[in-house]
This record gives structure tokens, C-alpha cells and sequence, in this order.
């Protein structure tokens, strides 16, 4: 598990202002859960400071965390894909994104495709994305991120034919590998939630463990942003696992939060958003 990756997943899942500048001893003590060293946890947030996701600020001889604007996008976008299961009705109007990557140095170029890929877009060929739902805004900001405005073009359109839409989804999105992917997140998480809910019934479920079962059930499940479009019902088959993945997904996390909850807030200390430099320990 990367440290930056997990770091997105607790902030995503635990925060509940974006913009709290958090200590960094709580962020230690949040990622050695998971093995994390002291030292690496620093490196990480150095790391993630000069790739401006987050910054920094000393308060005595302390230094609190908080996520830049880019870093806020990151989380937000994410954030309300994971726990919005129902999307939008479909308006019948697919987005189309055309990009001459050939253009483009190959880090931008990759980076490009990969958020393009996490944005729910399906690659039809010949340098076209595809996408049913309306990520306008979105696609705007990444563009402007890259600086890539001349290579990029966006269009709305209908699809009349000759393929069916079904066709459309099997060539853009790797509809079995999709679903392949739930079965296994299902096989893999289902069995551990009758032992976990077993140990919280006789009273030997922790605070800690029940906030390590939690954060990594949200990292897993996070996954699915890569993979997912999370398509309308229209151009998904009759039955889909995925609907079964989100509502299992739900009751698990349902189940987790008041002991991960109590974990994570009674061990965050953040710099009070009133009273600058003065530090606050918020609990559940």
C-alpha cells in the first residue's frame, strides 16, 4: 500500500472539513496502523508538499497538514463518487473528449489519461474518450492543470448508430474485467465482515482495528474509480454485480463507523480555523 494513496483514502473517509490543518504526530499515528514508520510518513508528506497537494504550517514547535486546492479537487471528486451510488438520470448525451496525445510529453500525456481514466471516461480509439455523464467542469480544470488547452477538444453529442449502445460500452470499458473485479471484492471482503461482526457481538472488535478494517475497505473499494464509470442502468447489463458491491460496501462501512470514528477523532489534533496557532483535539 503506498503511503500517499492511503493518506488520500483517511483524508477522503475520516475528514470532515477539507481544509482542517491537522498535526502531523496524528497523521503518524494514523498511518502506523498500517505499518507506516515514523520516517516514512514524513518523507511522504515532503513529498506530497512539493508536488502540491498539501502544505504545511508550524505552530511552536509543531507542524500541521492541510490539503491545497489541487489536493481538495483530488479528494472531493473521489469522495462523492464512492459514496454517491445513484448518479444522475442519463440524458441520452455522451461527452466526447479528443486529445492528440502524440502531442504531449509523456508524463502529461500519461497522467492526462490516467485522470481521465479515474474520471469514468472509456477509450473508444484513435485518441477519443467517452464519457454518458456530464464532467465538463471537470475536464476543464484538468486541462488547465496540464496546460494542454491546444491539443484538447470537448464535444457533446448523441449517438445514432450503426452499433448499439451496448457495443458502444463493450468497446470503450472492459465490462467482464469490471466484473471480475467486484467477485473478487465481494469474496474477499464479505467472509472478513461475519468475523468482524462476531468479535463486535462478544466486545473484542477495537477502536484501532475497527478504523484499520474501515480505511482499508475504503482504499479497496476506492479502486473501483479506476475501473467503474459507474454507467447509467441503461448501458449496463440486466443484472450487475456492482449494485451488489455498493450495497454490501455501505453496510460494512455503516457497520465500522462509530468505533473507527472514535479512533480517528480522539487521537486528531488540528490548528483551530478561529484562532490561528491555537490547537484543538476534535472527538466524536
Amino acid at each position: 500500500m503506498k503511503p500517499t494513496s492511503l493518506f488520500f483514502t483517511i483524508c477522503g473517509d475520516f475528514y470532515r472539513s477539507l481544509e482542517m490543518k491537522v498535526w502531523t504526530g496524528s497523521l503518524i499515528k494514523y498511518m502506523e496502523q498500517f505499518g507506516i514508520s515514523d520516517g516514512l510518513v514524513r518523507v511522504t508528506l515532503s513529498r506530497m508538499a512539493q508536488q502540491g497537494l498539501i502544505e504545511s504550517q508550524k505552530s511552536g514547535h509543531k507542524s500541521y497538514y492541510s490539503l491545497t486546492l489541487k489536493g481538495r479537487r483530488r479528494v472531493q471528486d473521489g469522495v462523492t463518487r464512492v459514496y454517491n451510488h445513484v448518479g444522475d438520470p442519463w440524458d441520452g448525451f455522451w461527452r466526447i473528449v479528443f486529445c492528440n496525445s502524440n502531442e504531449l510529453e509523456k508524463d502529461t500525456r500519461d497522467r492526462f489519461k490516467k485522470e481521465l481514466q479515474w474520471s469514468g471516461f472509456g477509450y473508444l480509439g484513435d485518441n477519443t474518450w467517452i464519457s454518458p455523464h456530464n464532467r465538463h467542469a471537470h475536464v476543464l480544470s484538468m486541462i488547465e492543470e496540464y496546460d494542454i488547452a491546444s491539443h484538447v477538444r470537448l464535444f457533446t453529442a448523441r449517438y445514432d448508430g450503426p452499433q448499439s449502445y451496448r457495443d458502444i460500452v463493450l468497446n470503450a470499458w472492459k465490462i467482464e474485467e469490471i466484473e471480475r473485479y467486484y467477485s473478487d471484492f465481494l469474496q474477499r471482503f464479505e467472509p472478513e465482515y461475519q468475523k468482524v461482526f462476531e468479535r463486535s457481538l462478544n466486545g473484542t472488535l477495537t477502536d484501532n482495528e475497527a478504523f484499520v478494517y474501515r480505511t482499508l475497505l475504503v482504499h479497496e473499494y476506492r479502486k473501483f474509480l479506476f475501473v467503474d464509470p459507474k454507467l447509467p442502468k441503461e448501458l449496463l447489463p440486466t443484472y450487475w454485480i456492482g449494485e451488489q458491491a455498493d450495497n454490501f460496501f455501505d453496510l460494512y462501512h455503516q457497520f465500522l463507523s462509530p468505533l473507527a470514528e472514535k479512533f480517528f477523532y480522539s487521537n486528531l489534533v488540528v490548528l483551530d480555523a478561529e484562532s490561528e496557532g491555537v490547537e484543538a483535539v476534535k472527538t466524536t
